[in-house]
């Protein structure tokens, strides 16, 4: 990145009386935030919760379209006024940050969805990755787009779309069909759709589609011919921070989307991780490590990411990252099956009895980084007849730390370094219990976000930063820091329990056999030797 950049274009005069806007859209909500521009004030914000549609297919998720579009509009139509009016002041510039791997088709000429977005966690490709696998090896294209084969990746949901859905195979052959991630269908229905909408997408969320060529920042031929994919199916690849176009219509018309990125990376921005070496974790109901490298590409030997963290610039900043499937998610998963709170499990530290400790790998849909095991499934290990619901509890806010941990063992190997600072925003970062429990178990200073929606933020220093725009000096703003953690256990304590979660991890493998499905049942329950495989809903009793 041009760092000189960041202190030239950038003009105070026009800060003071702007607002830049940022549409976050997750998994399952929408937003849209005011900053006051140049700092992380938010000057009014609506959200919209979108519900998933209801699928007959073993492991889908689906939303509408539609849904997702309507919910971004409503949340601006009730944040904003005529003129892109917040406060008496005026919105000057909209970044979107958006939910990664998830993909849309639809018809170019009519503007209507060919079929449910597909999102990133579903699994209904993962028999046809084992077919890969059979003649590929997993990091075969590593060196090209920095991913492994796995179902998380766009490309596969792609094929699948062309190999099942009658309405999008149609569309395809008749040259009607786009397909795009959730960024790309909103700016391209928000700057006028079928009358001239623009279709592009930026770097961070087109290096997720296991699509684009990481060194040439382009979709990459080979790779499209390999998955029977035409580049004029696809958008256009920007960078994270120009005007793409202006909106059309509403309240906000337009005002130019300067910004697009994924909802992950555009946290980094926001927490300010511009230095090399700087990790950083996002941790909601699923969850991501980034370790930034700099201008320089790292290619994992340990099941990372090589990946863009952002292209504020024309040269791209790299990451190596590690996803992981479930974090928040499990934690809800197992209080809703148990009917069990968080603060019945810290009183309960505080009862004098014997010391059983369980370990819940939570693989509902596989395995992320860095294990790429999407035949695994959950598993509860080490129950006994002592075992009661706040163990259990206990075990799935610990999981949240092993899989961290298990991310800074690989890139710590990777970077050849320690690291000894990991910046920590999401859902999950207001707890206490959880956020020391991550202290101990990676042994690194946890340092909290004061804001807690960094992608929100980041999407809107990005938008203000572009070069159209110029009201946000990303350097110059001060550091956020809230609470800070520090380890607390013993290095053996720590030892010991890393060997028994590894231990645990390793017997969630090899779990579905998708070459001979016929006879198996989503829901898996088996207990045998006081291990419990938990495929669907698990409950015990005190």
């Amino acid at each position: 990145m041009n760092l000189s950049r960041l202190y030239n274009v950038f003009n105070a005069e026009k800060a003071k009386v702007s607002l830049v806007g940022a549409i976050v859209v997750n998994t399952n909500y929408v937003g849209f935030y005011a900053f006051k521009a140049n700092c992380s004030d938010v000057v009014k914000s609506h959200h919209v919760v979108i519900k998933d549609a209801e699928t007959s297919g073993e492991g889908w998720s689906e939303q509408d379209p539609m849904a997702i579009l309507s919910a971004v509009q409503e949340c601006i139509s009730n944040t904003t006024c005529p003129g892109g009016m917040v406060m008496g002041v005026r919105v000057v510039a909209v970044g979107v940050a958006n939910q990664r791997g998830s993909v849309v088709a639809w018809n170019r000429r009519t503007g209507e969805p060919l079929c449910n977005a597909i999102l990133w966690s579903d699994n209904r490709t993962a028999a046809m990755v084992d077919e890969y696998l059979k003649t590929n090896d997993k990091y075969r294209f590593q060196k090209v787009c920095g991913l492994p084969f796995s179902p998380y990746f766009s490309a596969f949901k792609i094929k699948w779309l062309l190999s099942n859905n009658v309405k999008v195979m149609s569309a395809y052959r008749i040259g009607d069909c786009y397909f795009g991630t959730i960024d790309t269908w909103l700016l391209w229905n928000m700057t006028g759709g079928k009358d001239g909408g623009v279709f592009v997408t930026d770097s961070s969320n087109a290096s997720h589609t296991f699509l684009m060529n990481i060194n040439t920042l382009d979709w990459d031929k080979p790779l499209l011919k390999f998955f029977g994919i035409s580049a004029k199916c696809l958008p256009t690849i920007k960078t994270s921070s120009e005007v793409y176009g202006n909106i059309s219509g509403g309240y906000l018309n337009n005002t130019p989307i300067s910004c697009i990125i994924g909802n992950c990376q555009a946290a980094l921005i926001g927490q300010k991780c511009f230095r090399r070496g700087l990790t950083k974790g996002i941790l909601d109901k699923n969850g991501s490590i980034f370790t930034i490298t700099g201008e320089d590409k790292v290619f994992s030997r340990n099941g990372l990411l090589t990946t863009i963290a952002y292209r504020l610039d024309s040269r791209p900043i790299f990451a190596l990252e590690g996803p992981i499937a479930s974090v928040g998610y499990t934690i809800e998963w197992v209080k809703e099956c148990l009917n069990v709170k968080e603060t019945e499990c810290l009183a309960f530290k505080k009862k004098d009895r014997l010391k059983n400790e369980v370990y819940l790998v939570p693989a509902f849909n596989g395995l992320y980084a860095p294990h790429w095991r999407h035949e695994a499934r959950s598993i509860l290990v080490g129950a006994n007849e002592y075992t009661i619901n706040e163990d259990i509890l206990k075990a799935a806010i610990e999981s949240v730390c092993f899989q961290t941990q298990d991310i800074v063992e690989a890139l710590n190997d990777d970077l050849k370094m320690s690291i000894d600072k990991i910046k920590i925003d999401g859902d999950l970062s207001d707890d206490v219990l959880i956020m020391q429990y991550l202290s101990d178990i990676t042994n690194t200073e946890i340092e909290i976000a004061k804001f807690k929606n960094m992608a929100a933020l980041g999407a809107a220093m990005a938008a203000g930063y572009a070069p159209e725009i110029n009201v946000w000096n990303a350097l110059c703003m001060p550091e956020d820091i809230g609470v800070i953690y520090h380890p607390k256990i013993t290095a053996e304590e720590r030892k010991n329990r890393i060997f028994d979660w590894k231990r645990a991890l390793r017997r969630s493998y090899d779990w579905i056999d998708y070459n001979n499905r016929l006879n198996h049942f989503w829901t898996i329950v088996s207990i045998t030797s006081g291990v419990i495989f938990l495929g669907g809903y698990l409950l015990l009793k005190k």
